[in-house]
Order: structure tokens, then sequence, then C-alpha cells
């Protein structure tokens, strides 16, 4: 009996360690030296109307994965 309780336990916490997809939506796109970079609108902003906060998150991203989204498209990672 208590070999189930760690069996079920054990798998418990093994699904609940599972990472979450992020998605974002492709702002622009930029090549600067042989690097790839997605703009994306950056949700980590607060409420903060100060003039320093870049509303721009970027992203570096292999040439492959560059070249297989369109500006506009969602990506997830």
């Amino acid at each position: 009996m208590n070999m189930r309780l760690i069996i079920i336990f054990f798998l418990i916490f093994l699904f609940s360690c599972t990472k979450k997809e992020e998605c974002i939506i492709i702002e622009d796109k930029y090549e600067s030296n042989g690097s790839y970079y997605f703009y994306f609108l950056n949700n980590t902003i607060n409420n903060n109307n100060s003039l320093d906060v870049d509303p721009l998150g970027t992203g570096k991203v292999s040439k492959e994965i560059y070249d297989s989204y369109k500006i506009g498209e969602k990506y997830c990672f």
C-alpha cells in the first residue's frame, strides 16, 4: 500500500513540473552581425507610464526560426 502512495505522489510531482509554453506575436524582425532577433510586445511592463520603459521585448532566435516566421505571426517557445 505504501509503495502505491509513493508511486502516485511521484507521478503527481512529475506531471506538475512540466514547462508551460509561452507565446508572443512578432512585432518586428531584425538581423545584426549574423544574429537574428524577434521584437514583441513586452507584457511584463507594469502600469508604469515612464518614458524610459521600452514597450518592445527582444528575443534572439536561430536563422532557421527567423526565416520560418513573418511579422504578425504567433511564435511559441
